[in-house]
C-alpha cells in the first residue's frame, strides 16, 4: 500500500486537484489519503471535509504545526510500505507514483525518489534538480554576483548539469531532493529517523536527505514520473514572513550540518555580499510588462530559455525550443508572482549566448 502525506494550510482547492490526479496516477495499486492540516481557515477545513472517500483520512490541527511536524504526524498513523509526500499545489501525471514505486525496489541502495518536475500545465518550463546547500554553494554565489568571468564558467557548469538532469530518460542519483514530492519506505523513513521538527518550514526536506545519503542510502530522480507543481502557492500570500522563516531554518540547518565550514567559508562569503556590483547592461531591460513576453531569433536552432527571479539565473527554470520566436507560456504567467524577472537564451548544443532580458511583471518590483 501507498501512504499519501498531504499537509494543507489553506490551500483545499489546489489539494482536491491533487487528490484526483494521484487516484489516475496510483492505478489499481492500493493507497491511503493522509492529509495533515496546519492551522486552515474555517472554510479552508470545511473543503477539506468535502473529500469523502474510504481512502482519505483527515488530521486537523488548529494552530500551524509546521511543515515537518505535519508530515510525522501522518507518517505515524499511515499504513503503508510505501511513503509519498506531497505537497497540495501538485498534480501527478498517470503512471508516475507507479513509477516511483519500481525505482525505490529495483535501484540499487535505494532510500528515496523523486519526479521530473514541471513549471506549469502546459508542460514547457522545467524545475532543476536540488542543490545542496553548503557554505561552498554561497561562495560560489557570490562569485558570479561579482565576476562576470566566474559567472560564465560556473553558470555554464549549472546548465550542464541542469540538461543532463531534465534530458535523462533514465534513473539519475541526486544529492536532495524537493520536499514536494518525496517518496521513500516506511522502513528507510524509521531508520533515519522522521523530518527534524526544529524547522518550521524549508530545510527540512534538505536536511532529510543529507541524512538518507550519510546513512549509506541512494536518492535517485525517476524521469518516468512526472508532476507538475505549482510552486509555494500558500507561501506567495505572505512573502515577508516566508522570507524570515527562511531565514531561520537556513542558518538552523547551517549550524547543524556545516557549523565548522562555516566558520571558515562564512567570513569570506560576508566580505564578498558588501561588494556593491552593478551589471549595468548585463540585461536588455524590458520595462513593465503586463503580458507575457515574446523574444525573437534570426535562427531556427533548438535554443534554451532559462527563467528565474535572481539575477544570476542560478536555480532557473528552463525551457527547450525550436524556432525564431518564444513567448512565455499564458499558464505560467498568469500565477507567477509580481515582481522582476531575467531570463537569458543559449543554443542548446553550442551554449552560443542570444541575450539577456530582465522585466517587472504587473509593475510591482
Amino acid at each position: 500500500m501507498v501512504s499519501v502525506i498531504a499537509v494543507n494550510h489553506n490551500s483545499s482547492d489546489l489539494l482536491r486537484a491533487c487528490y484526483v490526479s494521484i487516484v489516475t496516477s496510483v492505478g489499481n495499486q492500493p493507497f491511503e489519503f493522509i492529509v495533515v492540516d496546519s492551522g486552515s481557515k474555517k472554510e479552508d477545513v470545511s473543503k477539506i471535509r468535502n473529500l469523502k472517500a474510504d481512502t482519505v483520512q483527515i488530521i486537523l490541527n488548529s494552530e500551524n504545526i509546521g511543515y515537518a511536524k505535519a508530515i510525522n504526524a501522518g507518517v505515524q498513523v499511515s499504513k503503508g510500505d510505501y511513503i509519498l509526500i506531497t505537497n497540495p499545489d501538485i498534480v501527478y501525471k498517470p503512471g508516475s507514483i507507479q513509477h516511483m514505486m519500481h525505482a525505490l525496489g529495483e535501484l540499487p541502495r535505494c532510500g528515496a525518489v523523486g519526479p521530473k518536475t514541471w513549471w506549469n500545465e502546459k508542460m514547457t518550463f522545467l524545475i532543476p534538480a536540488g542543490e545542496l546547500i553548503t557554505p561552498f554553494w554561497f561562495l560560489k554565489s557570490e562569485c558570479m554576483r561579482i565576476s562576470s568571468v566566474a559567472k560564465k564558467i560556473l553558470l555554464k557548469g549549472w546548465i550542464r548539469k541542469s540538461l543532463r538532469y531534465w534530458l535523462s530518460e533514465e534513473p539519475l542519483k541526486q544529492a536532495t531532493l524537493s520536499g514536494g514530492c518525496i517518496m521513500t519506505t516506511k522502513n528507510v523513513f524509521r531508520s533515519v529517523g522522521g523530518f527534524d521538527e526544529a524547522f518550521h518550514l524549508y530545510f527540512e526536506d534538505t536536511d532529510w536527505c543529507l541524512r538518507v545519503t550519510k546513512a549509506g542510502f541512494n536518492i535517485y530522480s525517476v524521469p518516468g514520473a512526472e508532476i507538475v507543481h505549482y510552486g509555494n502557492q500558500s507561501s506567495k500570500k505572505d512573502s515577508e514572513n516566508s522570507q524570515k522563516t527562511f531565514e531561520r531554518s537556513l542558518q538552523i540547518y547551517i549550524r547543524k550540518h556545516f557549523k565548522y565550514s562555516s566558520m571558515v567559508i562564512g567570513p569570506v562569503v560576508n566580505f564578498l555580499r558588501r561588494k556593491h556590483i552593478k551589471n549595468k547592461g548585463a540585461y536588455n531591460d524590458m520595462g513593465i510588462q503586463m503580458s507575457p513576453p515574446v523574444f525573437s531569433f534570426e535562427d531556427d536552432s533548438k535554443k534554451l530559455i532559462l527563467l528565474s527571479p535572481l539575477e544570476g539565473l542560478v536555480p532557473s527554470t528552463g525551457s527547450i525550443f525550436q524556432g525564431q520566436r518564444f513567448e512565455i507560456p499564458k499558464d505560467l504567467w498568469d500565477y507567477m508572482g509580481d515582481g522582476r524577472y531575467f531570463a537569458k537564451v543559449f543554443d542548446l548544443f553550442s551554449f552560443r549566448d542570444y541575450g539577456s532580458w530582465s522585466w517587472v511583471k504587473r509593475g510591482h518590483e
